[in-house]
């Protein structure tokens, strides 16, 4: 009998225990909302649960980046529009002066300065930075500007001008910033001042014969960025075919000296590079040994031809003091519309990068509000069950007691009180 009674008060105490776990168990969860309150609850649940949340933080990271990409990509687009506007109106300027419709005074100091100022503005334009002080045309480069005017006194016609810009050198580099704005899936928000701020296509030719050359060892070299393998043996026949089959906007050909010549497909100041120690370039004469890094490191005996759109301008300006209207209206008039072409051809360019963005702005939107709601159904708690069911614990809970309170019997101690 004794062990009857202690085998009943042992079955009732797990069954009143199972009743208390079951019920915290649902208080817990109507008070915090989640059903997984430990990994053992649901092992799965808990398993799909980090991963809902590690992708929600993965989409709010995507979506800190698509913004900051607008913002930097819609300032750019600001500038190049602004850089329009200019060459637009230095394009009247050009058209009226052509056809003459000036006085030689108007056409000697009044154009020419105002040409002048929109020169300077240009280069302001070129040198902007964004709020967190980085150059927007400078590629990677932020310790300098990515334009440097080069100023000396200048007289054309005998006309003292001061001094004056007649120069302007970029001193970025081509390097690309990136943004993250979906798995393994990336967008450039860089805009290279040397292709931007550029008038007219870029030639240049090495005036050294090198029909006999020939590649010592394997090499490496680089235009515009792009990485190109020079075999020990390579003629310079090899390494124009190579050049021309690489994927970079530049042809290169054999000139009447038996020297290579490059030409931009597109306005752009072209890149060279000698990689990994080697001098095929210097040795083909299209390198400076002495300044080999990129930009400017052009050869001395080598004839380098394109301008830039502050080149353009200053040409303008000179020809507008001098008073040459044949050059004004062809030469002149013709590198303008170069150099506002390539100027509009990249900020179509920018806004087709702008649309990409908006696009993925609206992909992961809708992902973050899904995978939220993915997670919503793997650990919430149905509220109205889960008050049904704490309910109905209760009410066990209380029957249980009182069921307990008469198959428990009195002991010597309960008649000793």
């Amino acid at each position: 009998m004794r062990v009857t009674n202690i085998m009943q008060n042992n079955t009732m105490l797990s069954t009143l225990n199972r009743h208390q776990v079951a019920l915290e168990k649902t208080e817990r969860e109507l008070a915090t909302g989640s059903r997984i309150q430990l990994p053992s609850s649901d092992p799965v649940g808990a398993a799909n649960q980090m991963l809902y949340r590690t992708r929600l933080t993965e989409l709010d990271q995507y979506d800190r980046n698509i913004a900051e990409a607008k913002d930097r990509l819609n300032l750019m687009d600001g500038q190049i529009d602004r850089v329009g506007e200019i060459f637009q109106r230095m394009r009247y300027l050009t058209v009226q002066a052509a056809n003459g419709t000036n006085s030689g005074f108007e056409l000697k100091e009044a154009v020419a300065k105002e040409i002048n100022q929109h020169l300077l503005a240009l280069i302001d334009i070129a040198n902007s930075k964004d709020a967190t002080g980085r150059t927007l045309f400078g590629g990677s480069v932020i310790e300098r500007d990515p334009f440097l005017p080069v100023y000396s006194h200048l007289q054309t016609a005998g006309i003292d001008q001061g001094n004056a810009v007649t120069g302007v050198q970029y001193q970025g580099d081509i390097q690309v910033q990136n943004r993250e704005i979906e798995r393994n899936e990336q967008m450039d928000i860089t805009l290279p001042g040397n292709r931007v701020f550029w008038g007219t296509n870029t030639s240049i030719a090495s005036n050294k014969d090198s029909a006999a050359y020939v590649a010592q060892g394997d090499q490496m070299i680089a235009l515009n960025g792009v990485k190109i393998q020079i075999s020990a043996g390579d003629t310079i026949n090899d390494i124009i075919d190579k050049i021309n089959t690489a994927p970079v906007e530049v042809r290169a050909s054999k000139g009447s000296q038996d020297d290579i010549i490059l030409t931009s497909k597109s306005p752009h100041q072209i890149w060279l590079e000698d990689l990994e120690g080697g001098t095929v370039l210097q040795d083909l004469g299209l390198i400076d040994g002495t300044n080999p890094e990129p930009p400017n490191n052009f050869a001395t005996t080598a004839t380098v031809s394109g301008l830039s759109i502050f080149e353009v301008v200053i040409m303008l300006r000179d020809d507008l003091i001098k008073g040459d209207v044949k050059l004004i209206g062809g030469r002149d008039l013709e590198a303008l519309d170069s150099a506002l072409e390539n100027v509009l051809r990249y900020r179509s360019e920018v806004g087709a990068r702008v649309n990409r963005l908006e696009q993925h702005e609206k992909r992961v939107a809708w992902d973050n509000t899904y995978t939220k709601e993915l997670l919503a159904k793997n650990e919430s708690v149905d509220v109205t069950q889960a008050i049904v069911d704490l309910k109905w614990l209760e009410a066990v809970h209380s029957y249980a007691l009182r069921v307990g309170a008469g198959i428990i019997k009195q002991t010597l101690m309960d008649f000793l009180r």
